[in-house]
């Protein structure tokens, strides 16, 4: 029998958020360039996005955004697991489910390899016992992309959640363990409200490991888009774990159009760096999903008032956001509701941010060192990260305070060695050629099934 030259067809599915999609987005974006035919399930906002590059849009109708504006006061993260991720798990599997069908039906007898966006809901079933869509004889190899840093339950680095620095000693040891074991509660928790879930579409094994742990496991391989310099090490590594290096930066849209302030970014970053003129650029954002403003950029935009030796720009992280109409914007500061990262980190010398994943990896893919205050979700996380690399200043917080955001602005912009350490990461994750390493992975699962 003749062996078919022909590239499998990938699944691409996401958890609707941005910060889930769009890095699943832009190694698809790669993929179809190459030739590779996709079916992506997102949520509606990027039904023009994902067409864009060439792709079947399949959307997920799940709206996390009401489901996270109905969290109870005093809420923890084990609500979050539980209700904005778990619950979207019968939707998120029904979609993946009917699409798998819909490919076996549209291309028959030819391969199929799935992209799984860690937190997405709809394979945990399938792995877990749940029935095969029909066609199929087996599931297809699944790549698993972790959109955040290296989560597991592993006692030689500091657990999951607050932040705690890479130290470890004995003493810090112990802690670590013991805070390990008050988390089984809560976690296992979690573990039970998936198991429900999960037994309801039909999977016939319970998960047993670890919440972090499950999410690591799912699939054939698991993909970190980051270099191992940027977590801690890793003594009993996941055999699934491949570290591919820091995605590209996204090129600019051609039908981006410049704001009429943008000439000042351009003119200022065209004069010599001992030009009396010459000007820092910080760049200030709170991500899209943690939108209180008074947590950074409000205080970020007072602290650096009046330093006529800095531009700062400000971006809100939602088309039509403003600011109330009592804050004061001063001479030196730009305050836009949104603008794409990749149009100004280029310029920035210092990237000031909440510590959102993606973001955090675009400041490293363009070289910035970072003033970082962050702690929901895994921002904390990332933070301490951050500061263990020696790229960031950690503010260890998510409500920063002016004086303390001014010092680490001064302490970003004083000492050459956080520029030395954001181009060194660059290089770095640059070498490490994270599409083309998806490519070989890909073709490594066929090969092998």
């Amino acid at each position: 029998m003749a062996v078919s030259k022909e590239k499998p067809i990938l699944v691409a599915t996401a958890f609707n958020a941005p910060g889930h999609t769009v890095g699943l987005l832009l190694i698809s974006e790669h993929l179809a360039r190459k030739g590779f035919k996709i079916y992506f399930i997102a949520g509606p906002d990027f039904k023009t996005s994902i067409r864009k590059i060439g792709a079947e849009f399949v959307e997920n109708p799940w709206r996390w955004e009401e489901i996270f504006a109905s969290a109870p006061p005093g809420h923890d993260e084990t609500w979050i697991f539980k209700h904005n991720f778990g619950d979207s798990t019968p939707v998120a599997h029904r979609v993946l489910k009917e699409t798998l069908e819909r490919v076996q039906r549209e291309h028959p007898n030819r391969e199929v390899v799935i992209l799984h966006e860690s937190i997405s809901g709809g394979l945990g079933p399938f792995e877990y016992g749940a029935p095969l869509p029909e066609g199929y004889s087996s599931l297809p190899k699944v790549i698993n992309f972790h959109t955040s840093v290296y989560i597991t339950k592993d006692y030689a680095i500091p657990p999951f959640g607050p932040g705690l620095p890479y130290d470890p000693t004995p003493e810090n040891l112990a802690l670590w363990r013991s805070i390990y074991n008050a988390m089984e509660p809560p976690m296992s928790s979690v573990v039970e409200h998936y198991n429900k879930l999960y037994k309801a579409l039909g999977a016939t094994r319970p998960l047993t490991d670890f919440f972090f742990d499950v999410l690591l496991n799912l699939g054939d391989v698991t993909i970190l888009a980051t270099s191992p310099s940027l977590d801690y090490p890793i003594q009993t590594p996941n055999p699934k774990l491949r570290f591919i290096g820091g995605l590209p930066p996204k090129p600019l849209s051609p039908a981006f159009v410049h704001p009429p302030w943008w000439p000042t970014i351009t003119a200022n970053a065209a004069l010599a760096s001992d030009h009396p003129d010459k000007k820092k650029l910080v760049f200030v954002t709170q991500g899209t999903a943690h939108r209180d403003y008074t947590d950074l950029i409000i205080p970020a935009i007072k602290a650096l008032a009046g330093r006529t030796d800095l531009i700062v720009v400000v971006t809100l992280g939602s088309r039509g956001a403003e600011l109330d109409n009592t804050v004061d914007i001063p001479g030196n500061t730009i305050v836009v509701d949104y603008f794409p990262y990749e149009a100004v980190l280029p310029y920035a010398d210092v990237f000031v941010s909440n510590a959102g994943y993606g973001g955090f990896m675009q400041g490293i893919m363009n070289g910035v060192p970072m003033v970082l205050a962050g702690t929901m979700a895994d921002k904390a996380e990332v933070c301490s990260r951050a500061e263990w690399a020696g790229v960031a200043v950690n503010l260890r917080t998510q409500t920063a305070g002016e004086a303390a955001i001014k010092a680490a602005v001064e302490k970003v912009l004083g000492e050459e060695r956080f520029k030395k350490t954001a181009a060194e990461l660059k290089r770095e994750n640059e070498t490490m050629d994270a599409l083309q390493r998806v490519e070989v992975i890909i073709e490594e699962l066929v090969v092998r099934k």
